[in-house]
């Protein structure tokens, strides 16, 4: 059947199809997929929703019960399942062609957020908006479905990869343009997984799989566009080994914490950052930008949060009066046992919350999630400090900035590396010192790995730091060793004076 083109005609919009059920005289609504072929219908498929009228109720209402199973309630589109049987229908029907299609997962990246800001409803109806474009631009050459919370999908005729690419790019550029919302004008970003189908299609479930995989890859890479790839099922099944694998480890104590020193002006140890690392008994050392996305994705992000609080709780025992800065991702601080968990924790390890601070990204200023800024208040309140850590590199507002509970900001390494090297560098230091000092908090600039850096960081008002100048990530007993030696130096130093 070449040159056979698909066509989605009014995707889940009310159709009358008089002359499908004329001898039973029911009305339907539904989607209607045809194949045309030289300007004629060769073949059709119906997801038809039927109402009978009364003498018939219960038929009536399977047929509805069988329809929503298969449409999405805010977009009217065909949901995963739907999409999936239309993909299948495909496969069956054209098997022949020699024709590729495309089915293109469209991740919408800031749809989530917008959903949090602006509100369920609001967020609904720019999903219903972002729909529409999508099926007036392909609605008449392809099928268009809600396969997830923030994903849509187009199953699109491709002959060959560079024009998926071509459609791809078009999509992106409808995704971008502004949507009106009750705060002014907003852009979607989107994120697209391309997978091109070989005729015949055995299993539409896992051509959706392979898209969304693709879409997830482009996202990882910071791409907007990504083909799928045999190797990326190899990667799913490593990630999932990894998450069976990381939830042992996290049951059975295989987690480890490091802690990298932090100095004042004087270089005196005044604290230490506490870092997750996972010593992998087979696969070595598994780096924290693969198993912390890992945990977020799998739901264990409360658990490894728990796991870092805790272990340091308990090696804060040997090192009394030493700050130890914890890392706190916004999921742990959406739960609303957070607070009463660290001050339980509190009590059973018998430290003091002065000796500790959390710290928290710039996105938690942008969000400023009621439930959130609610554990951070009881936090402080229990006497934690809160730092706001890789500060500039995030969207924050200065507005919340001096409105929430922050201690201290640390200055994010890519402001320190060119430190020496470019004079705008060194002027930016100073206007964040400035701002600290005008908000009345601390200031720690991370990254620092020349003596030059430190001692313009120093000229400018930042007398705290931390980096491989300073020390490396060290394990407990390497830290204990540290204090004991800064403290024999410290009192000859007294010695001498005297």
């Amino acid at each position: 059947m070449d040159g056979v083109t698909l066509v989605a005609l009014l995707t889940l919009v009310s159709l009358v199809f008089v002359h499908v059920l004329r001898a039973a005289s029911d009305p339907a609504v539904g989607q209607v997929l045809m194949i045309i072929e030289a300007g004629l219908i060769v073949s059709g498929y119906v997801l038809l929703r039927q109402f009978r009228k009364s003498r018939n109720a219960e038929r009536a209402s399977r047929a509805h019960a069988e329809y929503r199973l298969r449409s999405d309630p805010v977009t009217e589109l065909p949901n995963a399942e739907g999409f999936s049987e239309a993909i299948a229908f495909h496969g069956r029907e054209a098997a022949s062609s020699q024709d590729d299609i495309a089915l293109l997962c469209i991740k919408l990246d800031r749809l989530n957020e917008i959903h949090a800001r602006l509100g369920e409803a609001c967020g609904d109806e720019l999903l219903r908006d972002l729909s529409r474009r999508l099926v007036t631009a392909y609605g008449r050459t392809g099928i268009v479905a809600r396969v997830g919370e923030d994903m849509l999908a187009v199953l699109h005729p491709a002959t060959r990869e560079f024009k998926s690419a071509i459609v791809a790019g078009e999509i992106n550029r409808l995704m971008d343009l502004p949507l009106m919302t009750p705060v002014g004008d907003m852009a979607v970003a989107s994120t697209i997984g391309v997978n091109l189908l070989s005729r015949p299609v055995t299993s539409p479930q896992n051509a959706l799989r392979q898209a969304r995989l693709a879409a997830a890859a482009a996202l990882t890479s910071g791409a907007t566009v990504a083909f799928f790839e045999p190797s990326l099922d190899h990667t799913q099944r490593l990630h999932l080994d990894l998450e069976v694998e990381l939830r042992q480890a996290l049951q059975s104590g295989g987690m480890e914490m490091v802690y990298q020193p932090q100095i004042d002006e004087t270089g005196a140890t005044i604290g230490a950052e506490a870092l997750m690392r996972w010593p992998h008994p087979t696969r070595g050392p598994v780096s924290p930008t693969l198993f912390v996305p890992l945990a977020e994705a799998a739901g264990l992000a409360e658990v490894l949060g728990r796991y870092a609080i805790e272990r340091s709780f308990a090696d804060s025992v040997m090192w009394p009066g030493l700050k130890i800065a914890i890392n706190v991702s916004p999921i742990q601080l959406k739960s609303p046992a957070f607070a009463s968990m660290v001050g339980d924790l509190l009590v059973q390890y018998g430290v003091r919350a002065s000796n500790f601070e959390f710290e928290i990204t710039e996105g938690v200023l942008l969000r400023a999630d009621p439930a959130v800024l609610e554990n951070l208040d009881q936090v402080r309140r229990m006497g934690f400090q809160i730092a706001l850590d890789d500060f500039g590199t995030g969207y924050s507002s200065l507005g919340y900035l001096s409105r929430l509970p922050v201690d201290k900001i640390k200055i994010d390494r890519s402001f320190v590396t060119p430190l020496g090297e470019r004079k705008d560098a060194t002027m930016i230091i100073r206007a964040i010192s400035d701002l600290s000092i005008a908000l009345g908090v601390k200031l720690l600039a991370e990254g620092v790995e020349t003596r030059a850096q430190l001692d313009i960081l120093r000229a400018e008002g930042c007398n705290q730091a931390q980096g491989h100048l300073i020390g490396h990530p060290m394990t407990p007993d390497q830290i204990t060793a540290l204090l004991a030696q800064s403290h024999e130096t410290r009192d000859a130093r007294h010695r001498f004076a005297a």
